[in-house]
């Protein structure tokens, strides 16, 4: 593979933004110092998930007079995959990266990340804050329990899927239907399409402005992500051997049961009900009929969203796509 330069590569930076006024004036300065630094040229997009403070004002004010940044709002709080879903579709860049409006990630990390990709190493580089500077009970517990749970369900060898500062190559995130909390699993979807995956150790830093949006709260929600991810991963094509294996599975115990109620009477001469046996079967199929009743309607909306073209949220504002300079100037 022959090295991309300046000239061949445009560099999307994508960043949800949600209730972060204080930070936007020091990230879009701290933004463009650090972008004469990056191996290419580069536009930003800030996408704010209808923020409920001083944010879109902010966003505008920073956007003016530099033709490199651009921003888009939401008309409701969809979350923040919904907010790098739109970034996804709004950039131009063949690399797009993302990162957090919170300050935390450190958008110097970001020149190593997108060289390894450009020097034809890796199809993908992940962010691994290998010092986080987050609460440990309300955010760094639950974080490792999620990614303990991603990376083994599905045999992903990452330390940090919960680090957001990552760098792909566009090629891999463009047929991605994001929803719900799948953002995590974005690795995921590009390493079934075949690419080459690298983790960096990434600088963390604390919060100094606002409030964490993360905690035990969502981690249910990844849960159930997870097992939809796992099914999809596996069973995409051939749904009927995913639901197949399940329905053997019941079969059995419903086999298993038919034996003991059968071996009691025909040898035992026990003819007494065993409603405990119902129960138990009663149990299995309605937990089997909700299972499937879920992953059914989960691939239903994936293709409403998909075949559909329907979004999970809707722009009513944007700043800077008036900019008439060509894309990335510098």
């Amino acid at each position: 593979m022959v090295p991309e330069t300046k000239q061949d590569i445009l560099l999307s930076l994508v960043i949800p933004v949600y209730n972060e006024a204080e930070n936007i004036e020091p990230l879009v300065l701290e933004l463009e110092e650090v972008r004469g630094a990056f191996p290419c040229r580069s536009e930003v997009l800030l996408v704010d998930d209808a923020s409920t403070d001083e944010s879109w004002n902010a966003i505008r004010r920073m956007v003016t007079g530099r033709p490199w940044l651009r921003a888009l709002r939401f008309l409701g709080n969809q979350g923040q995959t919904a907010a790098l879903a739109a970034g996804i579709e709004t950039a131009r860049g063949a690399l797009i990266a993302f990162m957090d409006a919170d300050m935390q990630n450190d958008p110097r990390d970001i020149t190593k990340m997108v060289t390894l990709i450009m020097d034809g190493k890796a199809d993908a580089v992940c962010g691994w804050r290998v010092q986080r500077k987050d609460d440990a009970l309300s955010r760094t517990l639950p974080s490792r329990l999620a990614n303990l749970l991603i990376t083994k369900a599905l045999a992903l060898k990452l330390h940090d899927l919960g680090c957001t500062l990552k760098v792909f190559r566009r090629a891999y995130l463009e047929d991605v239907h994001l929803y719900g909390e799948m953002h995590r699993f974005i690795p995921s979807y590009a390493h079934s399409q075949g690419a080459r995956i690298i983790e960096v150790p990434v600088n963390h830093r604390e919060r100094r402005h606002g409030e964490s949006k993360y905690g035990f709260t969502r981690v249910y929600k990844v849960l159930i992500d997870l097992l939809t991810v796992k099914m999809l991963n596996t069973y995409g094509a051939k749904p009927a051997y995913f639901f197949g294996k399940i329905a053997f599975f019941f079969f059995g115990l419903g086999a298993a049961a038919f034996t003991v109620v059968a071996y009691r009477s025909l040898f035992l001469g026990r003819t007494e009900s065993t409603p405990m046996i119902f129960l138990m079967l009663l149990a299995f199929v309605a937990s089997l009929i909700c299972l499937m009743a879920g992953l059914l309607a989960e691939i239903n909306i994936r293709v409403l969203h998909g075949v559909g073209e329907m979004r999970p949220y809707k722009v009513v504002d944007r700043a800077g796509f008036e900019a008439v300079d060509a894309p990335g100037g510098r």
